[in-house]
């Protein structure tokens, strides 16, 4: 057992590179190196109905500090819907802070816990699609965002090393993905609200529209 705990160790350690070199991929452009760029398609519940979101994000990760900045650059395949766009970036909050390992590795908790500052757009061009779905894109002409920020580190969950509230779901001796969210900003955004249009044409482009911040629960 211990020796299975050492190489997963070592593993973490070093970090995956799986899923973090995408580029070509719509919305990678807009990553400038040292950042580097991921992308993945998630299905989300919206109003009843499952639908496929594709994500593509930037990221950062500090050399000389525990500090991981993620900005969402783009989300296609939204759903026209009152809570769709909330649970389509909450769903991709999600999914990097549980595969944040795969960006950029992390270490015990006992030994150092990381920030992962996850930005979401407030302004962002629109282009329409079929079936009254959309992208959302950023325009660094008008880029205002808000942001979430996480405590995260790699928890063993076991009593004498590691042990969060999250460990008691399984018990002592399963090792999980550790977060905590320790601050949010609301940064308004300055932009004309995007309003679906009721002259849908697949194709049609809106630049610089604004958007809630998504983070309902932040004060």
């Amino acid at each position: 057992m211990k020796k299975i705990y050492f190489v997963l160790l070592v593993t973490l350690i070093l970090g995956f590179a799986a899923g973090s070199k995408a580029s070509g991929q719509p919305g990678c452009e807009n990553c400038v190196a040292p950042w580097s760029c991921a992308t993945f398609t998630l299905t989300i519940n919206c109003n009843g109905v499952e639908f496929p979101v594709e994500y593509t994000v930037c990221y950062f990760c500090s050399p000389t500090a525990p500090v991981v900045n993620v900005v969402t650059m783009r989300v296609g395949g939204l759903p026209i819907g009152t809570n769709c766009y909330y649970t389509a970036l909450q769903a991709a909050e999600n999914w990097i802070l549980e595969n944040g390992i795969e960006l950029c590795g992390t270490i015990p908790c006992q030994y150092q816990i990381k920030r992962f500052r996850i930005y979401f757009p407030t302004c962002s061009d629109v282009i329409l699609l079929d079936d009254h779905k959309y992208i959302i894109s950023i325009n660094p002409q008008c880029d205002y965002k808000c942001y979430n920020e996480y405590e995260w580190c790699w928890c063993s969950c076991e009593p004498t090393e590691c042990w969060f509230e999250e460990c008691e779901e399984e018990g002592p001796g399963y090792p999980k993905v550790h977060f905590r969210r320790i601050y949010c900003s609301r940064s308004p955004s300055l932009c004309e609200p995007f309003i679906p249009p009721q002259d849908w044409v697949p194709g049609t482009k809106y630049e610089c529209k604004g958007f809630p911040c998504a983070l309902p629960d932040c004060e």
